[in-house]
């Protein structure tokens, strides 16, 4: 009785960590993970910008996708462009453009130098561009649509800081973010035109990291079974 009441809480115990870590792996999750709405303010790139974070298993498609300010509505939203989708455990910055998309190449290269992230991005950097989608520095919203006009990732913001961005790596969403980012910290580091942020990188678990633990897990399972069998 004792062995069998053993095997079965060995059992239910496994069965809740599997379930747990296919959980964590499997939960759809798109965040925005950094703004900078004081962008548009320096002299070099002059463009605002948002951070979007992949923290699913699945590659998530961004056609048709669509970004609005604190107006809050799909209809006067505007559509992503420069990236069609967004990997696992996979940062994209998009950068506000005009509505043709024909500054898109000089903002990006602007940016890329600013930043000294051009290794880092290739073409994973976006953006998006119309009438009334400016993000302000005294206090807006960024709202992420997928085609289907569902609201998929929100955040709110007050008043900006002048050269530094919004740190959100604490994956808050439909809420308002205060934190703003810090040399050092999560990624963060100082820009050569003294804006301090992480665009393009998220200090977040990959989804690969859940999978590597549900691994590990199993393997501990069967090991402290193979134990309590030769024990008997």
């Amino acid at each position: 009785m004792k062995t069998n009441l053993i095997a079965k809480l060995v059992f239910a115990a496994a069965c809740f960590a599997t379930c747990c870590l296919s959980v964590q792996a499997q939960i759809p999750g798109l965040y925005i993970t950094e703004v900078n709405p004081s962008g548009s303010g320096n002299l070099n790139y002059a463009a605002d910008w948002f951070e979007l974070t992949n923290t699913s298993a699945s590659v998530i498609s961004l056609v048709g996708w669509k970004m609005d300010d604190n107006s809050n509505s799909f209809g006067s939203a505007v559509g992503l462009r420069g990236v069609t989708s967004i990997n696992p455990g996979q940062s994209i910055i998009f950068f506000e453009g005009n509505a043709t998309g024909t500054t898109d190449a000089t903002i990006a290269a602007a940016f890329n130098s600013a930043w000294g992230t051009s290794l880092v991005f290739g073409s994973t950097i976006g953006a998006y561009g119309g009438s009334g989608v400016g993000l302000s520095s005294s206090g807006d919203a960024v709202n992420i649509y997928d085609a289907g006009g569902a609201l998929r990732a929100n955040v709110s913001f007050g008043a900006a800081t002048s050269l530094v961005s919004f740190d959100n790596t604490a994956l808050l969403n439909n809420t308002s973010i205060t934190q703003l980012s810090v040399a050092g910290t999560n990624g963060a580091f100082l820009s050569s035109i003294n804006e301090i942020g992480s665009p393009g990188y998220a200090a977040i678990p990959e989804p690969s990291t859940y999978a590597l633990m549900l691994g590990l897990g199993a393997l501990g399972v069967a090991a402290f079974r193979r134990k309590r069998a030769q024990a008997a």
